[in-house]
């Protein structure tokens, strides 16, 4: 890793402001031979007149995306990837005339199996027949059960070797519009289409259209040589309780893109005109994502800036430690007089804030004027004068 430049200036920057500096900003390059996903430790050292502070956090080579155990992927269309998919919708329905989709006319909790025209490989193992269930999932090879229940994935509650485009108990034949499931085989552009078109969520009123295409392996090779899956969405998700991703047949690996209302940390909202792609191929190297690691050890023991100041009700007082010792926090007057003890003990390392009210120790408010807060600790003294008004 390459820090080009390691230095930015950000102006004044008021209490509890903000501030960027967009015209100077850090450049950091990694090296070609770096690893994907490696993680690189790095820091932050913020000066501020006398204050000095550190602020840690770490980048990860490349942006990453969903997997399993690093052999499917899942890009989704505007993504920042080469292989993020471009969405392009296909229909099949009775709403067109350029593919004559072939309607299953599935009944509810229903699944029926197909001859695929072409072999595809699916986690290793070759496929010729595929399982549409009218449940929103596809599953390579031969299923009995319709498993209207959706699970989490991986899982072994539902169908081996799925690939679950919106998996939750649909209802294609409950419906006040046309409403079906459809396969086409497009052979000019070697693909297989299967389209849930206005599938109802089971008597809910809510409907879904998505479509999941198996690309044949010879015309859209990959690195395993497993098949290219693109699954589209029409309009977003109707409802929360569903499933979306894959799974092998051994039901103990697999993606979950979404579930029951969470998406994958990686993930991005399924919105109208949106696209998944599954394939093995692994991401390519995009960018350097940050992870945040704020550091809960100041690296210097400082009396922060009193605050407001003047002030007439509530006075903050922020202090660091960067060892753990002995601190006496006060207020005095004028005279040199303490009037308020605000920390009197053994501390831990870290960042605190005390208030002080305008109140002596005995509780009453002292008159307005000039006062000085002053912090002691084994090795260091500091004050920081305020005043309070009326």
């Amino acid at each position: 890793m390459t820090v080009n430049d390691g230095t930015g200036n950000f102006g004044t920057i008021a209490a509890g402001g903000t501030a960027s500096n967009s015209s100077d900003p850090y450049s950091v390059t990694a090296d070609v031979a770096t690893p994907y996903g490696t993680e690189v430790e790095f820091a932050v050292v913020v000066e501020a007149g006398v204050y000095v502070d550190t602020v840690a956090f770490s980048l990860i080579v490349g942006q990453l995306v969903p997997t399993d155990t690093g052999y499917y992927y899942v890009y989704y269309s505007g993504g920042p990837h080469v292989y993020s998919p471009v969405f392009e919708w296909v229909a099949i329905d009775t709403t067109q005339t350029q593919y004559a989709g072939v309607s299953l006319n599935l009944s509810d909790d229903a699944v029926v199996q197909v001859s695929l025209p072409f072999s595809f490989q699916y986690y290793g193992v070759n496929y010729t027949q595929l399982t549409i269930s009218s449940n929103g999932w596809v599953a390579m090879g031969y299923v009995t059960s319709s498993y209207l229940t959706n699970y989490g994935i991986p899982s072994t509650s539902g169908p081996a070797a799925m690939i679950a485009g919106v998996w939750d108990d649909l209802d294609p034949g409950n419906s006040g519009q046309p409403s079906d499931i459809y396969w086409y085989y497009d052979e000019a552009n070697h693909r297989f289409i299967i389209e849930y078109f206005r599938v109802e969520h089971y008597s809910s009123g809510f409907h879904e259209t998505f479509e999941i295409i198996l690309h044949d392996p010879l015309y859209y090779p990959t690195p395993t040589g497993d098949g290219d899956i693109l699954v589209q969405y029409l309009v977003e998700l109707q409802q929360t309780d569903n499933t979306l991703g894959i799974e092998n047949a051994s039901q103990n690996v697999g993606i979950q893109y979404y579930f029951d209302g969470v998406y994958h940390d990686l993930a991005v909202p399924v919105t109208d005109s949106f696209a998944l792609r599954y394939t093995t191929f692994s991401p390519d190297y995009v960018g350097l994502e940050e992870v945040v690691k704020l550091s809960v050890v100041p690296v210097r023991t400082l009396l922060g800036v009193v605050y407001p100041n003047p002030f007439v009700r509530d006075l903050r007082v922020s202090y660091q430690l960067a060892a753990r010792g002995r601190v006496r926090l006060a207020v005095y007057d004028a005279l040199g007089r303490e009037v308020s003890g605000l920390v009197d003990g053994v501390v831990e390392p870290g960042y605190y804030t005390v208030n002080w009210q305008g109140l002596d120790d005995q509780g009453r408010k002292v008159p307005a004027g000039v006062y000085f807060v002053r912090l002691d600790t084994d090795d260091y003294q500091h004050v920081q004068k305020t005043v309070l008004l009326k």
